[in-house]
Order: C-alpha cells, then sequence, then structure tokens
C-alpha cells in the first residue's frame, strides 16, 4: 500500500467552490495552513479553542472565517465544527494576498497593526 497524502482534504477546494458539511464535520483544525477562507452561506460554524475547550466564535450566514488567522500567521487559531448542515463557499487566500499587495502602504501598516493586537 502506499502512502497517504497528508495534505488535508480541506486545502483542495477550488476558488469559489461552494461545499456543504453535515453536522459536527471539521473544517479546520488549529496549526493548519489557512489556503482557503470561507463565507458561510448556511447554517453555523462554531469556532473553538485551540484545545476544544471553549467556544470562542459562532459564524453564521453572510459571515467570513479565515481572514484574520491568515493575516496574523498564516494558520488557523482554533478548530472549525459544523452545528448542523452548514454550506460555505470557498475563496483562495492566494487570491486576498495578491489584492493585498496592491492596497497602498498606509493601508497596509495599518491592517498589520490590526492584526498584531
Amino acid at each position: 500500500m502506499g502512502e497517504a497524502s497528508i495534505t488535508p482534504v480541506r486545502t483542495l477546494f477550488s476558488h469559489g467552490e461552494v461545499m456543504e458539511l453535515v453536522h459536527s464535520e471539521v473544517l479546520f483544525i488549529n496549526g493548519m495552513p489557512v489556503t482557503s477562507i470561507f463565507l458561510v452561506s448556511r447554517g453555523t460554524l462554531l469556532v473553538f479553542s485551540n484545545d476544544g475547550s471553549k467556544l470562542r466564535r459562532w459564524v453564521g450566514p453572510q459571515q467570513i472565517v479565515g481572514i484574520h488567522d491568515a493575516l496574523i500567521n498564516g494558520k488557523w487559531q482554533g478548530i472549525g465544527v459544523a452545528h448542523g448542515r452548514v454550506e460555505v463557499v470557498a475563496f483562495s487566500f492566494q487570491t486576498l494576498q495578491d489584492a493585498l499587495k496592491k492596497i497602498p502602504q498606509a493601508h497596509r501598516v495599518l491592517l498589520d497593526e490590526l492584526f498584531a493586537s
């Protein structure tokens, strides 16, 4: 038998792709590289602390998850779990990075300061 890939399945979604999660399905885990940010279009995604012991945030329809994690260090800061049926749209983090390279330097400094705190 060959070796299994260690690439998380969720990193394989393309820009703009819609995916459905079932109750208790994990979207991301602490320390996993952020390759996509997600717009929740239906349902609720629960974001727990790194060890899973505390609920840090719930993300509902029309809310985005992943930008903060991507910009502070490029890795997920917690565990994202579907609560009920959830539909999310994946957006490439690389696309966001490319757009950020085009903003004025003063704006980039402000973003860096906001995400440092």
